[in-house]
Formats: structure tokens, C-alpha cells, sequence
């Protein structure tokens, strides 16, 4: 697995107060959406400031962060979440306080926004808005005549398989049931798992988002049935270096992953397979929102600048193999890149994917899931 950079937020007394006086000494002052017309908007040098980010483990990478900080002399702190009710975990315990920026996929942004849990995003400021396809620009991101997030970039939950082991592709979803896979298969701890139970039973053919809002008879069948697959699950991951780790050792030989895990796995010379089941799959799409009373306004403006535009989301696709929401960001990619990313065929996979959605009904979800995993 690549390497990651972390950095855990743990100020002590002193560093505060380095950091305020640093940041004192640079004339800082409070900023918000509401000031936004006050704010200085070609300051290039913040003398250090931190920026706090929550967001998925891959975009804390290296090769996102650095040219950031070296182009606006700041820091910027990442932590992970490793699913979406962990985020809005850590969302709930810190808030403003503790975190700039969050990176959710669709079934929790628009829980975010309606909770009045981020801030309205300028979107004047970010040089890459009107390269964003309207397509991508999500309806669940707009509340009240503003906009709350910004598209930054998606991809499947498929099938991941050794193909040394596996010889043809998964035609169904109901493959994992199949005794010859028994203790071989890795799934994400998460109640996506649910979802794949609706795409069995077809229930989105004539509603996509049918699988978001179960009723209480197919949730309960849902949970029988993943109770069911318990006994050929060889793990739930939490973090994709657990999956990893996991193909490399021999432990298993079919998961539901993510693309940047299939490329690593290639990368470290293992003859790797995906497919999308005939049934089709669910995905993801991130959004960058600013967290409600961001002490960081400007900056994490300027953040979700970066990776938005064309060359920080170019940046952002090598770095995690996701595929872009902004054409131009092709513009900065090698013909490799691209294939990794899907960048000629996006149109086309983003079309086959039923992308995550608000789950109103989550706590039951989550109760369901949580009575899957623990009985196994």
C-alpha cells in the first residue's frame, strides 16, 4: 500500500499558542461565509495556518497536500473516516471546532446540508465550478439559493477478484453465496452491503433509489440474507490497507473494493480482475463542503479550490485511481492515467453506477448492519 500521511489533530497548550501568536503575528481574524465579500481573496502567504480536513483515506495523500501548503506557506491536517456514519461521528463530536473541510459521498451530504451542518461555499472562488459538468452538480448540494459542497470525484464499488484463483468474472451478486468461495470474500464494513441485497432482488428497476429506502419487510429479509453470507465472509475491512493486506496474504480471493485497491494490488504485481455483477453496482460521489463555523474560512475555500480545479483533481486521480469530475483535468493526465481513471468511458460507467443517496430511514439501516456483523 502506498504510503499515507496522517496527521493526527492533537494540540497541546504550548502549540496553541504558537499558533496563535503565529497566526496573530500574519493579522489573522475571524472569517466566515457571511464575510466573504470582506476577505482578501489574493493572499497567497497564511504564515502557517492549519487547515483540518476529515475526509476519506486516500485523499490525505502526499501528493495532494504538499503543493497546497507550499503554495499558500499553511498546513493542512488530515484525518480519516473509514465509512460514512464514522463521519458524521467525528463531524458530530467536533465540528467547527476541530475540523475546515469534509469530503462526504452521497449518502450523508445532503444529511449534512439539511442539518444545517456546513457552510455556503463561494463558488466564485473556485476556478474549476464552470468546468463541473451540470450533470455532476447534485441537487442534494443546493438549499436555499447556495451552494453547500462541491464535486470532486467518484467511483464503483464492483467486484475485486484474483484472477489466478477466480478464472471468469462474477455474473451475479448471488455468486458470493456459493459454497466454493466459503471464508474467501472481503466486504466493507458498511450498510452499502444492504444495498446490494435491492440490486438482487431488482427493486430499482423501475426506482433507482429504492434500495435507500427499504421498508421494514425488505430490511428484515436483507438482514437474513447477509446473515446467511456471514459464514463466507472472511473479514469486513474498515480501511483499504486491510484489504490489501489481505489479497497479498492469501486470505481472500473476491472482495467488493474500490479502484485505487485494485490498482495498488496490480501495482504490487498480483493478476487482479473487477466487473460490475449483471445486477450493476452502487457507487460513490464525494463532495468538498466546508464544516459550519470553519475557523479556516478562507482557506478551506481555497483548499476545495485546489483540488477541483483541473490540475489538483488531476493530482487527486493519479493519487487515488477515483475518476474526475472536471474534464479538463484529462489536460494534466498521461494515456495510462486516464485508462486507470476511465476518463474516455466516463460518461458511460458514471451512468451504469446507482450512486449512494441520503438514507432516511439510516438508523434502521445501521441496526440492521450491526446485527448482521456482530452474529458472525
Amino acid at each position: 500500500m502506498k504510503k499515507r500521511r496522517w496527521t493526527r489533530i492533537a494540540a497541546t497548550g504550548m502549540a496553541a499558542l504558537m499558533v496563535a501568536g503565529a497566526l496573530a503575528g500574519c493579522g489573522s481574524k475571524k472569517e466566515s461565509s457571511a464575510a466573504s465579500a470582506d476577505i482578501d481573496w489574493s493572499k497567497t502567504d497564511f504564515c502557517g495556518e492549519e487547515l483540518n480536513i476529515l475526509v476519506w483515506e486516500m485523499y490525505g495523500d502526499e501528493s495532494i497536500i504538499k503543493p497546497f501548503e507550499e503554495k499558500y506557506n499553511c498546513k493542512v491536517n488530515a484525518t480519516a473516516f473509514d465509512s460514512s456514519d464514522d463521519l458524521l461521528a467525528k463531524l458530530k463530536a467536533g465540528g467547527g471546532d476541530v475540523y475546515d473541510v469534509i469530503s462526504p459521498s452521497g449518502d450523508m451530504a445532503g444529511l449534512v446540508v439539511n442539518n444545517d451542518m456546513a457552510e455556503p461555499i463561494d463558488t466564485s472562488h473556485i476556478s474549476g465550478w464552470t468546468d463541473i459538468p451540470d450533470t455532476f452538480k447534485l441537487t442534494d448540494m443546493e438549499k436555499d439559493g447556495n451552494i453547500y459542497g462541491v464535486p470532486y470525484i467518484w467511483g464503483p464499488d464492483y467486484v475485486m477478484y484474483n484472477a489466478d484463483v477466480v478464472k471468469e468474472p462474477i455474473k451475479s451478486w448471488t455468486e458470493l453465496w456459493d459454497e466454493k468461495y466459503s471464508g474467501r470474500i472481503a466486504l466493507h464494513n458498511d450498510v452499502s452491503n444492504i444495498y446490494m441485497i435491492g440490486l438482487i432482488d431488482g427493486i430499482t428497476k423501475d426506482d433507482p433509489l429504492a434500495i435507500y429506502n427499504m421498508s421494514d419487510e425488505q430490511l428484515a429479509d436483507a438482514q437474513t440474507r447477509l446473515t446467511d453470507l456471514n459464514s463466507h465472509v472472511r473479514k469486513y475491512w474498515d480501511a483499504a490497507g486491510e484489504l490489501e493486506d489481505m489479497f497479498k496474504n492469501g486470505e481472500v480471493d473476491i472482495a467488493v473494493g474500490w479502484p485505487s485497491t485494485l490498482k495498488d494490488l496490480q501495482d504490487d504485481g498480483l493478476n487482479m480482475g473487477w466487473c460490475i455483477p449483471d445486477e450493476g453496482c452502487t457507487g460513490w460521489f464525494d463532495r468538498l463542503m466546508i464544516v459550519k463555523n470553519s475557523k479556516h474560512y478562507q482557506l478551506a475555500t481555497l483548499w476545495i479550490d485546489w483540488c477541483t480545479s483541473a490540475e489538483g483533481e488531476a493530482v487527486s486521480s493519479i493519487a487515488t485511481t477515483f475518476s474526475i469530475s472536471n474534464p479538463k483535468a484529462a489536460e494534466y493526465m498521461n494515456e495510462d492515467q486516464k485508462a486507470v481513471a476511465m476518463v474516455d468511458d466516463m460518461n458511460e460507467m458514471f451512468d451504469s453506477i446507482n450512486f449512494w443517496q441520503y438514507v432516511e430511514k439510516r438508523e434502521a439501516y445501521n441496526e440492521v448492519w450491526t446485527a448482521v456483523k456482530t452474529t458472525k
